[in-house]
């Protein structure tokens, strides 16, 4: 059964008419598409994805989107990896801002509405279906409670909903941008490696598919792992952490063994963290599009045992179910929920 996630205008979500243009907008690429309204749930009408780097704005896009067909639509929903302020969305790993008074000239439409790409996941979780979630770990199966969601992809993404007894109210955070905590000497020397190049090393530094690739140069580099030629390969097609996802699901290669062990790991350790802030007693869900690929790769009992160690709350991260997001347009599917 899909969560109860509270609209955040409980009245406007009966409009059967009604049709939203949502996208989830990030880094690399965005999805678009037209939402309808049919028995309660949300019917697509049409979907098309662009990549992120080759457009200009984000009116860009959305006139490209709306000259591809003939559809009115009434109001556009925008989940954006990054922060949303007042109005205006500065992507961490987009080319350019977002402002929802610029959209609304551009298209000269009122309802317009931005929120962050988590928030949006959060949303999603209403559309989703028992198909689209994998059950890594059961917990109290009478679990209730906040809700934390942690996002690998381009960047980290984290998110919670708070619960109120009946309802689930998502919220954004830019929890992935905190400072990564070193547990031992390895992560010690991980951090004095990534000091090199930034003041300020976050756990999105490691977290995400480009930190995949630190993990993998600190291995190359400070602990000299051999590295086979296609990885090399990889490297110059600007393929790489697609590679290392592969060598080490396929058990063919050391260094993308040992690179996709430790990025779990830290998974999990964050994982935790996250859990303990939000009291997240009523769940675990991490999306993004890494973690659905590697399914078959986790070591579940290390990764448990990880997201754990929490000493004296031990007790506590016990209780709580994790599962993984299967569906990678939960964000799409959140972003329209929000602005029907």
């Amino acid at each position: 059964m899909p969560l109860p996630i509270a609209h955040p205008r409980p009245s406007s979500f009966q409009h059967a008419q009604k049709i939203v243009l949502a996208a989830d907008v990030g880094g690399t690429k965005t999805n678009m598409a037209l939402f309808r309204l049919e028995d309660g749930k949300m019917k697509m009408l049409r979907e098309f994805t662009f990549k992120s780097a080759a457009h200009n704005s984000m009116e860009d896009m959305i006139l490209k989107f709306r000259d591809q067909g003939n559809e009115e639509f009434h109001s556009v929903s925008l989940a954006i990896a990054g922060p949303v302020y007042k109005g205006k969305a500065h992507g961490t790993n987009l080319p350019w801002d977002v402002e929802d008074a610029g959209i609304r000239k551009a298209i000269g439409l009122d309802e317009v509405y931005l929120i962050n790409d988590l928030e949006a996941n959060a949303y999603g979780l209403s559309a989703l279906e028992e198909e689209d979630l994998c059950r890594l770990y059961p917990g109290d199966p009478e679990a209730t409670g906040n809700v934390a969601i942690i996002s690998p992809g381009t960047g980290l993404g984290e998110a919670g909903m708070y619960f109120d007894g009946r309802n689930y109210h998502p919220f954004a955070t830019e929890g992935g941008h905190c400072d990564f905590a070193p547990q031992n000497e390895l992560d010690v020397e991980m951090l004095h490696y990534l000091q090199r190049n930034w003041d300020h090393v976050s756990w999105e530094r490691l977290i995400s598919g480009p930190g995949i690739v630190h993990i993998f140069e600190f291995f190359r580099y400070v602990k000299k792992l051999e590295v086979p030629s296609w990885l090399d390969e990889a490297m110059e097609r600007g393929d790489l952490g697609h590679a290392i996802s592969k060598g080490a699901m396929e058990n063919s290669c050391d260094v993308c063994q040992a690179t996709i062990d430790l990025f779990l790991r830290y998974l999990a350790e964050e994982s935790g963290n996250l859990i303990l802030k939000y009291k997240a007693t009523g769940g675990l869900f991490i999306g993004g599009g890494i973690v659905p690929d590697l399914i078959n790769e986790l070591d579940l009992e290390s990764f448990l045992r990880y997201l754990q160690n929490s000493g004296r709350m031990e007790h506590l991260l016990k209780q709580v179910p994790v599962t993984v997001i299967m569906n990678e347009k939960t964000a799409l599917l959140g972003a329209a929920f929000y602005g029907f």
